[in-house]
């Protein structure tokens, strides 16, 4: 079967919905075979006009469009691609604006069919975490970025699949393992015919498209050819566990500088290294503050360094995200290893929870069912996907092997199939088969352990501190980077949370669960009593199951029925509301969720009460060289250990202990949820982190004020440090001198008198009066705001005033909008308030930014019940826990502004509630602020005093 009619098509549009929103461009490449017919390109002139936004995505202005065909007259070039195979990426956008035309007609050649790009280039790529065509477009040297035309991305984007797919030709390994897999999808799908397109038939598709395709190639593997690093002995440092030791290292900026060039030495960064070293040498816990500028990962990475290996222990760093684990391991530990001299005998390992990894075994036993007589694509999507992410697992080292966290996000949007096999798949320690598993070697969780087993130095995250694996002890010695995060990722790690799908999957899979089990007690043992036991599951299983099913059918519409009757409602986001307690019982709904949820709790402990006997009958080195058992045994623990989490958590709700803040959620969009989190998190950090731990530092650039005399008594409390007795703490934590000079290059102006934030007029007010001074400055700005709705109203305004006399780079178009900033000598950055926590622009190419709003703090039940706790408990919440909070994550955004010794600038912070803040409150955020010097003065001042500041 050939590849008969086909097009490679792409449409620009006004937006992105096809009921409002109207097509400006439509480009295709028309096919007959491998034989290009025609090339077609237009663009359509709207009924309304083209946002700035859409002129900076796709260059096309509203003046471009004046002369442009109308839709009428372009339809007809449209329908000549009539029961084509019409190739686009992410084709369901295409397919939203384009079908109700073909659907107009009459189709005797048959219907037009759309194949998403983005699932084959998921297929040849597994390893890609992002499957925007940008980042392909960029990866495989087609071009520096997506033009966002017609024509040039449809033309782009099958250059990408000619390359692509030609690049499996130079590996045969690879190749053949695809072709199996894509001969699992019907013969209509249309990249199954593309994939098998000998060498010779790409090439002639990229002559015709003036493609050097076989040139493209040749290039790609020569850039991506991983040589051996070859690095010079570098041998000029002791490496003694003392305090001598470390100052005379940091101290030796010149010999570091062959390292590092951009190496200074910074006190600030020596009484860091000190102190960790203290820490760990004596056995007790501390708490650091290091600014900005402090060099932090350094000082803390040498003396950990230093104590493994003078102590032979394991130290662990856990860091606040996943792009923070990423630098330290791509080049934080290499440049300290080589700095000490450290050879491969000194392993530093990336490690993630249990829960993170895939189990290849579960998945083998998946695929051996019968298949159905027509699979759905997303099943068989799902199938081949997770078949080349195996296979790509088995062929790379430890420190490149898939995890979940690296399927793409899109991919589940897409198929919830996959979304749904991934939950199934995830590792599950208590199931897992070990050393007895026959896939042991390939298995990334086991080859984790292995690793971290013998590592110096493990690299994990917050998550992983948390729920440390059973398999192996968690590290003595540990260092807490980004601890201003904890109390979020902690309420995380210790809630119990339920699901509606979680409940649907048990209904789904633990007749699974229950055939294993079976199975294993027909094989392993024999007489009367089994069949007895056998019969027994199978009723109490299927009766249990039919009961729940009814009161999970009908759990949804009460829920519903009860938030939707509150004032306070919400169609548009989550709400919550306390779990329904007997004693309290008003409303009729709540007392039926209330009855539901019992009934549930009773279903799942006779199901956990059936089942449990059987979970300590065999272990899984029962089953070696036995793989079908070994299968067996793993499915019915894996399934066991849903259940046996359903039933903690129900009884736990109903039990509904004083000291937890228990939930229930609804959302239109995501059903019911609950979910109970611990009030008082830090008692938790101390008794199941601090109390088991030799020595804890917890680091950060932001725990309190500039000198810890304010705002540090929430993040004591939350790292569990309030509960350690003397002798396991230093007296205080240390709180590093700044860096920079905050007080002479920075300015910082407070404006209480704009409008409302939630104003329709508070974005165009705003920005009449910052415009001006951003144009004096040339530039040079970064914009912040905390909305959807302000962001793209700001978007708006600023690209239609600069646009063409400032360079405007906006989030989200294009993937690398800070580094084309950076490139300009004077630019615009707009983005969303998380986008400004991870920006690194240091010299004046970022002066002046400006802050919509203060952040705030979520106002979710468990917050309001810490508050409440934490005024009880230590005193003023509203300064020590909320406004501290609060001050916290804006000195994240402050901290953009200076990067370097030679940095200054000014920050423009705008926010009218303030003006109803009582008391001293305004002087106790000014306190909280520090180093920052914060003047409240009107917009206007403000402005022209910042003017003044830059002298222009």
């Amino acid at each position: 079967m050939g590849l008969g009619t086909w097009a490679v098509i792409d449409i620009e549009t006004t937006g992105i919905h096809p009921a409002t929103d109207e097509i400006i461009d439509l480009g295709f490449l028309q096919f007959e075979g491998t034989k290009l017919v025609r090339t077609y390109s237009s663009l359509v002139r709207p009924e309304n006009q083209v946002s700035s936004f859409i002129t900076k995505l796709t260059g096309i202005t509203n003046d471009h469009l004046k002369k442009a065909p109308l839709w009428t007259q372009v339809e007809q070039d449209l329908l000549s691609l009539e029961a084509h195979s019409l190739l686009a990426h992410n084709a369901n956008f295409e397919e939203s604006f384009l079908k109700r035309y073909f659907d107009k007609i009459p189709s005797p050649n048959g219907r037009e069919s759309y194949h998403d790009s983005l699932f084959y280039l998921a297929l040849l790529f597994p390893e890609a975490s992002t499957l925007n065509l940008e980042g392909f477009i960029n990866q495989l040297g087609v071009a520096d970025k997506e033009e966002h035309r017609g024509l040039a991305d449809s033309r782009d984007l099958l250059k990408v699949l000619l390359l692509a797919t030609y690049l499996t030709h130079q590996d045969k390994e690879f190749r053949m393992k695809l072709s199996e897999v894509l001969m699992e999808f019907p013969a209509e799908f249309f990249y199954r015919q593309f994939f098998m397109l000998k060498a010779e038939e790409l090439e002639e598709i990229a002559e015709q498209l003036d493609y050097p395709l076989v040139e493209s190639a040749k290039r790609y593997l020569i850039a991506n050819k991983v040589e051996p690093l070859k690095i010079d002995k570098f041998d000029k440092f002791s490496t003694d566990f003392s305090g001598q030791n470390i100052q005379n290292i940091l101290r030796a900026e010149k010999d570091i500088n062959e390292v590092l060039p951009y190496y200074k030495y910074r006190a600030a960064q020596e009484s860091l290294s000190l102190r960790v070293g203290q820490a760990f040498k004596n056995g007790i816990h501390a708490l650091i503050q290091a600014p900005t500028g402090t060099g932090k990962t350094m000082g803390y990475l040498l003396p950990s360094f230093l104590f493994s290996k003078a102590f032979k222990e394991t130290c662990l760093v856990a860091t606040g995200t996943k792009t923070l684990q990423d630098q330290a391991l791509a080049k934080d530990v290499p440049q300290m290893k080589r700095l000490l001299n450290l050879g491969p005998e000194t392993k530093v390992v990336k490690l993630v929870g249990s829960s993170n990894h895939l189990c290849e075994l579960l998945f083998r036993e998946d695929n051996n069912e019968e298949p159905t007589f027509i699979t759905p694509f997303g099943e068989t999507f799902t199938k081949a996907y997770f078949e080349m992410l195996f296979f790509y697992n088995s062929r790379v080292p430890y420190e490149k092997k898939l995890t979940r966290e690296q399927i793409p996000f899109i991919l589940k949007k897409l198929a919830p199939e996959l979304a749904e096999k991934d939950q199934n798949l995830a590792v599950d320690y208590r199931a897992c088969a070990g050393q007895n598993c026959p896939l042991v070697n390939e298995c990334s969780y086991q080859q984790g352990l292995r690793e971290a087993k013998e590592a110096q130095l493990i690299i994990g995250n917050h998550a992983l501190m948390l729920n440390w694996p059973r398999s192996i002890p968690r590290p003595q010695f540990i260092v807490v980077d980004e601890a201003h995060r904890l109390e979020h990722e902690a309420t995380k790690a210790y809630s119990l949370e339920v699901h509606h799908k979680s409940i649907e999957s048990l209904l789904k899979n633990l007749p699974q669960g229950m055939g294993a089990l079976i199975y294993l007690l027909n094989s392993m043992e024999d007489g009367f009593a089994v069949e007895n036991t056998v019969q027994t599951l199978r009723d109490q299983t299927q009766f249990s199951l039919k009961m729940l099913r009814d009161h999970y059918d009908s759990l949804p519409g009460v829920v519903e029925a009860f938030f939707k009757k509150l004032p306070n409602y919400s169609p548009a986001y989550s709400n919550e509301l306390p779990f329904p307690k007997k004693s309290e019982l008003k409303d009729p709904l709540a007392a039926a969720i209330l009855n539901h949820i019992e009934s549930m709790n009773f279903i799942f402990e006779t199901l956990y009460n059936l089942y449990m006997p059987f979970i300590s009958r065999w272990e899984n080195r029962d089953f070696k060289n036995e793989a079908q058992k070994l299968k067996a045994w793993a499915v019915f623990e894996t399934n066991f250990g849903s259940l046996e989490k359903l039933h903690a958590s129900f009884k736990h709700y109903i039990e509904y202990p004083a000291d937890w803040s228990t939930i229930i959620k609804y959302s239109e969009s995501d059903s019911y949820s609950f979910e109970s989190s611990p009030i008082d998190v830090g008692r938790k950090i101390h008794d199941e982190l601090l109390m088991m731990s030799t020595s804890v530092v917890f680091t950060s650039a932001t725990l309190g004020n500039a000198s810890g005399d304010s705002g540090v008594q929430g993040v004591e409390w939350m790292t569990g440090y309030t509960y350690l007795a003397p002798e396991k703490r230093f007296k205080t934590g240390l709180y590093l001198e700044a860096v920079y000079d905050y007080k002479n290059n920075s300015k910082v102006y407070l404006c209480p008198d704009t409008r409302n934030i939630s104003d329709p007029l508070f974005v165009p007010e705003l920005l009449a009066q910052v415009n001006p001074l951003i144009t004096k400055l040339g530039g040079k700005t970064l914009l912040l705001f905390s909305s959807r709705l302000r962001f793209e109203a700001a978007s708006e305004i600023i690209l239609r005033e600069f646009e063409g006399k400032i360079p405007v780079f906006v989030q989200g178009l294009g993937k690398n909008v800070v580094e084309e900033f950076k490139k300009e000598e004077g630019a615009i950055l707009i983005g969303m308030e998380s986008f400004g926590e991870g920006i690194d622009i240091p010299g004046e190419k970022l002066s002046f930014i400006v802050v919509d709003k203060i952040p705030d703090v979520r106002q979710d039940l468990v917050i309001q019940k810490r508050r409440d706790f934490f005024e009880f408990k230590f005193g003023n919440e509203f300064n020590d826990y909320f406004l501290a909070h609060r001050t916290r994550s804006l000195h994240q955004k402050f901290g953009r502004l200076l990067r370097s010794e030679k940095d200054h600038g000014a920050i423009l912070l705008v926010d009218n509630r303030v003006k109803k803040w009582k008391g001293n409150t305004l002087k106790t955020f000014q306190k909280l602020m520090e180093p920052y010097q914060i003047v409240s003065v009107p917009l206007k001042d403000a402005t022209e005093q910042i003017a003044d500041y830059f002298k222009v």
